[in-house]
């Protein structure tokens, strides 16, 4: 089905979720790219050659982070990895990372150009989307990514939903440690008629499996009903959902 995001919809998201985080704080934008591998190691190869890289990027304050993911349930045909890489603030989001640079700077003994061509090879970047942070719990060290798009015509009642609302019932999970985190996202680019979604929630999990979500929401929200939680559903459309395995990711730079 097709669905036309306003405009006036996506000027109102950005505002809510720069102001807000937390305060004081830039916004995490977070740009994904689709990618389809053309071999059998390219897991491997992202392992040992680029996460280096990236994390030498993150380590220089070019980027807040980056992790790749594989499709372990999902429509593989278009991207069988996703790599995302997130961004603190606009400076972060338009700073030059120069690949060339980095990658003789932690391979050194390693003919850069050569190894960014064989990379090159083995994949294809089919697409990127940028997507900006609006609420999330804490978000622990997890296997899987549950990834599910949405869209909603009322920008500001959905967003309400999900912070003032849903986030209580993800906070009592991670709590419980049946969950390791939550988090929620707005659509950035691309946007317009041909796009399906203009929201996203990612549910971070060690395990596959339920969770008792009806009783984490009644204990997260005890003054609400819960027949009126669920009616909320209503203010979006749960367009797909996809479960991703984490490959591979950078760690927190260790403060001096």
């Amino acid at each position: 089905m097709i669905r036309a995001t306003s405009v006036s919809a996506t000027f109102a998201t950005m505002f809510l979720a720069v102001s807000g985080q937390v305060s004081g704080a830039e916004p995490l934008y977070v740009a994904v790219d689709c990618i389809k591998s053309n071999s059998e190691g390219y897991g491997q190869s992202e392992t040992r050659y680029w996460q280096p890289v990236h994390q030498h990027l993150v380590d220089e304050g070019k980027r807040e982070s980056w992790a790749l993911y594989k499709v372990a349930y999902g429509d593989r045909s278009r991207c069988n990895y996703y790599a995302v890489t997130t961004f603190r603030g606009v400076d972060q989001l338009n700073a030059d990372p120069d690949y060339l640079r980095a990658y003789k700077a932690v391979h050194p003994d390693s003919y850069a150009p050569l190894a960014i061509e064989e990379s090159l090879l083995g994949r294809d970047k089919v697409s990127t989307e940028l997507w900006i942070i609006l609420d999330q719990t804490e978000i622990r060290p997890h296997r899987f990514a549950i990834v599910n798009k949405m869209f909603a015509d009322d920008a500001v009642a959905y967003e309400s939903m999900e912070s003032d609302v849903f986030k209580a019932g993800h906070q009592v999970l991670v709590d419980r440690g049946e969950r390791a985190g939550w988090a929620v996202y707005s659509l950035v680019s691309p946007i317009g008629s041909a796009v399906p979604y203009n929201y996203g929630t990612v549910d971070f999990v060690d395990e596959l499996g339920p969770v008792p979500m009806a009783e984490a929401m009644m204990e997260g929200n005890p003054d609400r009903d819960l027949d009126a939680m669920a009616k909320l559903l209503e203010l979006r459309e749960h367009v797909l959902s996809e479960t991703w395995e984490l490959v591979a990711a950078t760690e927190v730079p260790a403060e001096d």
